[in-house]
């Protein structure tokens, strides 16, 4: 999960500073806000898909998030389809306190999922708390088993830092530093705050 909202979000940072068509605007903070609505962050995602995420504990096997469709974004929340698929597939774990151990073969599966968006300004990371709310298709064993591990934990995406912008005028060097301020949604936009400061060096 952490895999998949890091590449994600820097995907949609890294096109949305090359659309024309998505709005920026400068507050009285001199801060700048870009705003990318629903349907382009969705564009973005499955841009960057398939991902795979055979990683995550317990399982073994190859799994891969094929496709992420009807994107809306509420306030600070996300709703969303997901396509997965996987081979030879099995979990070895624990289901609450039970230990258990079940092979699972080949999925292909859907769902429609839900998640809720927190961005901690002091350390810069975006939570995720992902929740599976319908299924779709696939094993009837998998679904407990996916939302005993998913649902209802919250997932910490640490935000690098951008690449400063350094330009010369003249004899000084200009260095443009740019800190994200703020990720959240609302009304089918995703916000993306960044905070500029200028630093000059040479005479």
């Amino acid at each position: 999960m952490k895999k998949i909202a890091s590449i994600i979000f820097a995907s949609l940072f890294c096109f949305s500073l090359f659309i024309p068509s998505l709005s920026a605007t400068i507050d009285k903070k001199n801060e700048i806000t870009i705003v990318i609505p629903a349907m382009v962050v969705a564009g973005f995602i499955n841009e960057v898909l398939p991902i795979e995420i055979t990683k995550n504990k317990g399982f073994s096997g190859i799994i891969w998030v094929r496709s992420i469709d009807k994107v809306k974004l509420g306030m600070n929340k996300a709703s969303f389809s997901v396509n997965m698929r996987g081979e030879d597939i099995k979990y070895t774990g624990k289901i609450g306190k039970l230990s258990t151990s079940v092979s699972l073969g080949n999925i292909d599966i859907s769902s429609d999922c839900e998640a809720s968006i927190r961005y901690d300004k002091e350390k810069s990371i975006l939570f995720l708390k992902p929740k599976i709310i319908e299924k779709r298709n696939g094993n009837k064993f998998l679904w407990p088993l996916l939302a005993a591990i998913i649902n209802d934990k919250e997932y910490p995406v640490e935000i690098q830092k951008l690449k400063p912008i350094i330009t010369e005028f003249s004899s000084k060097t200009v260095t443009i530093n740019m800190d994200i301020s703020d990720v959240y949604t609302v009304n089918n936009r995703l916000f993306i705050g960044i905070r500029p400061t200028l630093e000059k060096s040479g005479e």
